[in-house]
């Protein structure tokens, strides 16, 4: 083999991209009121209501996921409301509720806890 073959076995003719779609969720968030007293309204704001969330998998009851330095845990399976007849119009997502388990100041902390939880799950 010469060098002029080597540099063109080493060489990417195409890229390829993994697309893997999001599984966008509605989930439904409350921060306890003994956590809420020691944050600030603008952070509490943030956490409290429901908000539109992607996932890469479908979350299932039980699981824990992280979110703006906390981490939830989902009350129940997703609900998902049926669409009428077959339409192209825009569909309502799954809905779930999350309970919330811990906070956590860094991105550290976020990953020791979520390892420990998903140790003891």
């Amino acid at each position: 083999m010469e060098f002029q073959e080597v540099v063109k076995a080493t060489q990417q003719s195409r890229i390829f991209k993994i697309k893997q779609p999001r599984f966008w969720v509605l989930c439904h968030l409350y921060l306890p009121d003994e956590v809420a007293e020691h944050l600030s309204a603008i952070e509490v704001s943030k956490v409290r209501g429901q908000y539109l969330l992607g996932f890469n998998f479908k979350p299932e009851k039980g699981e824990y996921f992280p979110y703006c330095g906390h981490i939830w845990r989902v009350k129940n399976n997703p609900i998902q409301f049926p669409a009428r007849y077959k339409t192209k119009g825009r569909k309502d997502p799954p809905f779930v509720m999350a309970e919330y388990v811990t906070t956590c100041d860094s991105e550290s902390e976020i990953f020791t806890a979520m390892l420990d939880l998903s140790i003891n799950s």
